[in-house]
Order: structure tokens, then sequence, then C-alpha cells
């Protein structure tokens, strides 16, 4: 029997049962649908949080604390042990920003964050303090962008000046629809005049439950000495003019502060600096393993889709014994027989896996377009890999699932198969 004349019969039987065709290739649908739009919205979604970490731009460096000896941010640990690395220091900025030192950096800032209430008459909030210094705004500029009013500048740090400014969220819940500028609010018992408000956060606007938007940002010095009552910075960020410096900032930076913090073996450094290549090989590491994980527990629903296969098709063999004797009767071969149930197996497969396909892609493309109806730049992307191998996979289930029924019904004895009411 010709190929054709098989594909046809197979296509027949398949036709005279199709609740029960459907069924199966609902399955199949489910499972490469999930696969599809899983992967996609990852890669989407990786996609999007390299375009957020990219308009940083590639010259930032971060400086941050470290448990010695343990590679561990001493910022996380700290909140998990009680752990607090007090080393970095005022006098660490002052001679980062030295020019003679090194006439490549651009920008510094240093950062100390501490939690306290803001009042506004009789509204309060309990807001993130963010003290930085007044080269923020040219470091992460997408992130200090004002809508009102101004940051603060380098006089207001070093005079500690009592000025703040309020993130977007934070503004709206003290003053409403009020305009905020020129008015006071309390910080631990003292007034400080709101000066400027920034533009609300995008993609990174939540972490932990935190929203940047309710942040409180005071000049850094003001924020250590008159609120926080520390003399220790939690990390500093720097900019430099062009990106071949990178490596020579490193270097030259671990070698001044090791000098200034009295370290002699590398190991026991007690302070991380990172560069935004880092950041992002990081950001990619984490996107491959979670697409992975993610990839395989869609797949699960594809292997139920196999086993679904394999119940009906059994079914079949056993409804249509009768057939199958009939056929042999007739000249129909062993393999005749077990090509047809293949090629049955392998059609609710293949039309299942394209309207998997179909539904997968679809739903990942609208929900791109739905991200970004809530303002989030995410790339509308389909994973071709995921498409490709969702299909191979539904393929390769519907044979390796589809061969036991299909030898069943080819080893039948067309006597005995004659004989079954």
């Amino acid at each position: 029997m010709s190929l054709s004349s098989i594909i046809k019969q197979s296509i027949i039987a398949l036709w005279a049962n199709k609740l029960r065709s459907a069924f199966s290739i609902l399955g199949i649908v489910i499972g490469v649908a999930a696969v599809v739009l899983i992967l996609s919205l990852g890669q989407g979604l990786k996609g999007l949080v390299t375009n957020e970490i990219e308009a940083f731009g590639p010259t930032i460096l971060d400086i941050a604390v470290n448990v010695p000896g343990t590679g561990q941010i001493g910022t996380i640990t700290s909140m998990v042990q009680g752990i607090k690395i007090t080393t970095l220091s005022l006098d660490d900025l002052k001679d980062l920003r030295d020019k003679s030192r090194f006439p490549y950096v651009e920008a510094v800032s240093g950062q100390a964050i501490g939690q306290e209430w803001v009042t506004y008459e009789n509204e309060e909030k309990k807001a993130l303090l963010y003290g930085c210094s007044a080269d923020f705004p040219l470091i992460y500029k997408t992130m200090a962008e004002t809508a009102q009013g101004r940051f603060f500048n380098q006089d207001e740090d070093d005079s500690l000046a009592k000025v703040v400014v309020l993130g977007n969220g934070l503004a709206e819940e003290l003053f409403g629809q009020s305009d905020p500028l020129g008015k006071k609010v309390k910080l631990k018992g003292q007034n400080f005049k709101v000066i400027g408000v920034l533009k609300p956060q995008g993609m990174f606007s939540s972490f932990g439950g935190i929203d940047m938007n309710d942040f409180a940002y005071l000049p850094l010095q003001t924020a250590l000495k008159e609120v926080l009552g520390i003399d220790y910075l939690s990390e500093v960020v720097l900019s430099v003019s062009s990106e071949e410096y990178l490596p020579r900032a490193e270097g030259e930076i671990a070698r001044l502060l090791r000098h200034n913090h009295n370290i002699t073996d590398p190991d026991k450094d007690d302070f991380e600096i990172t560069t935004m290549e880092e950041i992002l090989e990081q950001v990619s590491d984490v996107s491959v393993i979670l697409n992975l994980l993610l990839g395989f527990l869609a797949a699960i629903s594809l292997l139920v889709g196999g086993i679904g296969i394999m119940n009906i098709m059994l079914v079949s063999v056993s409804e249509r014994t009768r057939e199958i004797g009939l056929r042999k009767s007739l000249g129909a071969t062993k393999k005749d027989i077990l090509s047809q149930f293949l090629i049955e197996a392998l059609v609710i497969t293949g039309l299942g896996g394209f309207i998997g396909i179909f539904i997968g892609v679809s739903n990942s493309l609208l929900g791109g377009l739905a991200a970004r109806a809530y303002g989030l730049a995410w790339p509308l992307t389909v994973s071709w890999l995921a498409i490709l191998l969702a299909f191979l996979v539904a393929m390769a289930i519907g044979l390796i699932f589809g061969l036991y029924p299909a030898r069943q019904a080819a080893s039948l004895s067309p006597i005995e198969a004659l004989r079954k009411e």
C-alpha cells in the first residue's frame, strides 16, 4: 500500500471519531502553546531587563560593601545575619573624586540607605531614605529626572542643607494634587524643604515590596549626619568617560580601597566592584536557567498529552480489531497496519503542534502588547527556537507514544481479529 493511501486511511479513521481525536489533539495543543508562550515571554522579559540596564549606560561602575572572604554583598547579608560592613567611607568618596588620581572619572555618588516616617500635616508614610551625592543625576539619568523642581547641588550637600527630593508616589501620597515644592515635610523630627519631585519610575520601580516611587532622596552628608547617625556608606557608584577605561578603573580603584582599608590579601576585600557588562552577564545566566526550568515544566504537559494519545490509540485498536483483521485478510501487511496507526498518531501531534504554535505565538504577542499598554518597553519577541523545539518534541512524543498501540495493532492475528465481536 502506498504512503498516500495509508495517510488517507488514517485521516478517514480519525475523522470517524472526531470528538476523541479532538481531545487527543487538545492535549498536544496545550503543551506546545505552553512551551512557546513561556519561552517567548521569558525571552521578552530578558530583553526588557537588558534594555533597562543598558539605559543606565555601559560606563558605570558599582562599588558595594562585601563580607570579606564570602563573596556576599554586605547590604544583603547584614539584613539576614546582622553583619554590617562600615569601612566604605566619605574619605574613599573624596579620593575617588580626585582628578589627579582618576582623570577618567566623570561623576561619583556615595549612597546610604535608611527608613523613616515622612510626615506632612495629617499625612504620613514610612519611606526609604536614599542619601546620595549631587552627582547622582549625572550617573542615573533616567532615575533622577525631575517632574517638578530640581535635584540638590554640591553646596547643599556640603552645608548639610535640610532639603529633600521626593519620589512621585511619595509626593502624591503626602500632598495629593497640591504643589509640594517649597513646602516642608518632617523627617525624624526635623523639617526638610521639598525642592523637587522625580518622574515616575518604570520597570525597576519595585523590589520586594519596596517601591522606588516612594523614596525620599537626601543630600548624602545630611542623611549620614542629621538623620541616620552613621559615618559609613553602603555603596558608591561612578561613571567613567569611556568604556575603554573600565579595566583600568577597576584595577586602580581596587588598589586605592585596599590601601585605605589596610587590606593586603585581595581574597579579603571588603568591597566588590561590578560593571554593567557583568550585571548583564548575570541577568543572561539567570534568564537561561529560568527559561530551562519553565520550559521543562511546560514540557510536562506535552508528556501528559503523549500519554493521552497512547490511551486513545489503544482504545482505537481495541474498537477496530475486526477492521484490522479484515484488512489483513485482504492483503495488508504488518508494516501497513503499523504505518497506519503511527501516521494517525503523527497526524494528531502535527495538527496539535501547528494549532499550539499559533496560539502560543498569538498569546506571546498579546502579552507583549499588554505590557506595553502598562508603560513597559516590552520587546515583541517570539522564540523561534521554542517553536522548533516544541514542534519536534511533540512529533517525537507522537511517534514514541503511538508506537506501542501501532505494534499492538500490527501484531494481531487476522483470524483472531475477525472472530472478535
